[in-house]
């Protein structure tokens, strides 16, 4: 059954009573692996507020590597933890040149990263930084890959740019059949995650993942992204956090009636 894959980061509200825009960014992509069976790469980055070229570094960090893995599945390469940290790596070597090129300190290009690759039967998940990664556990209930690395009240995190050695990626591989997932970044964590028992929202996804599996045509899939991207930047939404919000939801699975 095909990837039902829709995307988007919208700016929060404290960013445009700033001017500021939205320093999140999302990439994601279908492509065909071995056997033709297909491989879904995601990413998703936060700029970090302090640094002026935020949004940049954003953008190209989720850029270069939903391209470097789309590289390796194509090339029905394996990708495991020694390909993650070496296409990290080169994302730091990409900001570094720049920050030369433009004589502007690499503290302005601090950013998050957080995605997956998922094949037919083993998902590769990773994180620097705040954000979080969701997965189905095959029974009708979502858990979180890790569990974000800062407090309900502390605005502090990683970024890429801290340590070219990649001290605080983390990376997780899995040899099993997993049929959803959702990355999002900090912006929803206090809407997608309960605190106090370190657990998934469930009917925050459960619902999220009803609607998406019904979209059995690439023309329903994009309606739906453009009514996630209202959702995003609904009142009830933004009541719940000013900041930016980004939302990847992936699912593989079908719905009674549907031929997705």
């Amino acid at each position: 059954m095909r990837w039902k894959t829709i995307g988007q980061s919208v700016v929060g509200t404290s960013h445009t009573a700033t001017g500021r825009g939205c320093d999140d960014a999302v990439q994601y992509k279908v492509v065909l692996g071995d056997d033709d069976q297909e491989v879904l790469l995601c990413c998703v980055s936060d700029g970090a507020g302090s640094a002026k070229f935020a949004a940049m570094a954003a953008e190209f960090a989720t850029a270069k590597m939903v391209e470097s893995l789309a590289n390796y599945a194509l090339a029905g390469a394996p990708i495991g933890e020694a390909e993650v940290y070496a296409m990290l790596e080169d994302i730091y070597d990409g900001l570094s040149v720049i920050s030369k090129i433009e004589e502007i300190p690499i503290d302005e290009y601090s950013c998050t990263l957080l995605g997956a690759a998922v094949m037919p039967t083993r998902a590769v998940f990773f994180q620097i930084g705040d954000g979080a990664i969701v997965r189905s556990d095959g029974a009708g209930r979502y858990l979180p890959v890790w569990w974000p690395e800062n407090g309900e009240y502390q605005n502090t995190t990683t970024f890429i740019i801290d340590d070219p050695n990649m001290g605080q990626l983390k990376v997780l591989c899995i040899d099993e059949c997993i049929d959803e997932v959702a990355i999002f970044s900090d912006g929803l964590q206090m809407l997608a995650l309960q605190w106090e028992s370190h657990t998934v929202h469930q009917p925050f996804f459960t619902d999220l993942f009803a609607v998406l599996r019904r979209a059995d045509t690439v023309g329903k899939e994009t309606i739906l992204n453009q009514k996630l991207a209202a959702f995003l930047d609904s009142q009830g939404v933004n009541s719940r956090t000013d900041d930016d919000k980004t939302l990847i939801l992936a699912t593989r699975l079908g719905s009674p009636g549907a031929n997705g």
